[in-house]
């Protein structure tokens, strides 16, 4: 499939030039990848109305933590189920930058308040892929699906930003949705979907330790079940 791209650097020179009040056209800074048949790009008109009915719920914008992770937890979901499925494609940080450059860069700025020199440019993912909001949306969806429930993305309500963050993305969980599920379900099991079990210095010392355990063992093919006795186990050794 063949899909648009984005390089970090264009996309650096662009927002730069753009922030100074330079009017740059983008067409010219897009290249495609990719073999075959062109993707079928009617997915962004989709996303950005999806997008832009769900921001109505805040219409002064996101003004604590808890607004912008429930926003977050919704938002995942739109962007997992609007995107092909094509690997390549979601696998290039290049499309992400893209996508967040060129169709949503008044998503991101308004996610993160727009302040008056702009938000960072690792949210468009310029020299940082996981911090690319759009991919960030995506992979919260992508890690916790739950094929055998009616919602499949009911997980995705589940936690707080800087958890997905710090202990599910840098840990390198994609090929280990099981791990992940139960890490989250062990983390975040009160009606409050944000509500954490363990504290900060806690979860981070498991974590930890779930990290040093995972060299000898095999997470990708173990099910939930056992993930989390295995992740029980290690919380038990904390005190």
């Amino acid at each position: 499939m063949r899909y648009p791209t984005m390089t970090a650097g264009d996309a650096n020179t662009y927002l730069v030039a753009k922030r100074a009040g330079t009017t740059t056209d983008t067409d010219s800074l897009v290249r495609v990848k990719g073999f075959g048949s062109e993707v079928d790009q009617s997915f962004v008109v989709r996303l950005r109305e999806a997008i832009s009915e769900l921001r109505t719920g805040w219409p002064k914008g996101l003004n604590n933590d808890k607004e912008r992770n429930l926003f977050e937890g919704k938002a995942s979901r739109l962007v997992h189920a609007a995107l092909p499925t094509d690997s390549e494609m979601i696998c290039d940080p290049e499309f992400w930058i893209w996508l967040a450059v060129v169709h949503f860069p008044d998503l991101v700025e308004w996610r993160y308040g727009n302040p008056t020199v702009g938000t960072k440019l690792a949210n468009y993912g310029v020299g940082s892929r996981t911090e690319n909001l759009l991919y960030r949306l995506w992979l919260r969806a992508e890690l916790v699906i739950d094929e055998t429930a009616k919602d499949r993305y009911h997980l995705a309500a589940s936690g707080q930003i800087d958890f997905y963050r710090s202990h599910l993305f840098r840990q390198g969980y994609a090929n280990a949705r099981n791990f992940a599920r139960a890490l989250l379900h062990f983390q975040y099991p009160n009606a409050d979907p944000a509500a954490p079990k363990l504290k900060i210095v806690e979860i981070r010392e498991l974590v930890k330790r779930l990290r040093r355990m995972r060299s000898n063992l095999f997470l990708e093919i173990l099910p939930e079940e056992e993930c989390r006795a295995v992740i029980e186990a290690e919380a038990a050794l904390l005190s």
